[in-house]
């Protein structure tokens, strides 16, 4: 298989993009989660694929939109570089959540309850894996659906590509010049007939 540099260099782009679209997660909703606790009551519950506290959906649902945002944001610009429509492209990114969210919670509390003999690290371990088969899904769709035929589109490719463009054409000239000092100086025709004419007095 022939290595691709740019994809590798997306993969990495998304994955800085992505963890940074973690942190941004967890700081916002525990941020917002604290705020709420001095307004809702801890005791006060709902039903969300399981019983849990309202101020914790409603915090990591804000959370979760945040950092959807801001890795659909970045990602569309300087990962895939796609000029596709922005609501469009958006509303197929929240989309994605529409099956993944419900199940991130209901695997959440799976794992949790299997493995609440090692407590904290239980948490962990759901949160974690969660993450990574959220990470790879999350990559397949926006490639594969959220800018489908809109990659490497947008102006910065256009002028990534026109930079390239220029760096062959000014290494084409330079081979050509020196090929071009390589082969050695022919005498013309009239010179060499000078050359061996004699002069006449």
């Amino acid at each position: 298989m022939k290595f691709n540099k740019k994809e590798l260099w997306r993969a990495v782009k998304y994955t800085l993009f992505a963890i940074s679209a973690g942190v941004i997660q967890i700081v916002s909703s525990l941020a917002l989660k604290a705020i709420l606790s001095r307004f809702m009551d801890e005791s006060q519950t709902m039903i969300f694929i399981h019983e849990m506290p309202t101020s914790s959906f409603i915090a990591e649902t804000v959370g979760l939109a945040l950092s959807i945002i801001w890795n659909f944001t970045f990602n569309r610009k300087f990962t895939f570089k796609a000029a596709n429509n922005v609501p469009v492209a958006m509303l197929l990114a929240f989309l994605f959540y529409v099956p993944f969210y419900p199940f991130q919670t209901w695997y959440i509390a799976v794992v949790e309850s299997k493995l609440v003999n090692i407590g904290f690290w239980g948490f962990v371990v759901a949160q974690g894996t969660v993450m990574v088969i959220n990470f790879v899904l999350e990559f397949l769709w926006q490639q594969f659906v959220v800018f489908r035929g809109k990659v490497d589109t947008n102006d910065l490719a256009a002028k990534e590509r026109q930079k390239a463009q220029q760096a062959l054409a000014q290494s084409d000239g330079e081979a050509t010049v020196a090929e071009e000092l390589k082969q050695p100086d022919v005498p013309s025709e009239d010179t060499a007939t000078s050359a061996i004419t004699p002069n006449s007095k």
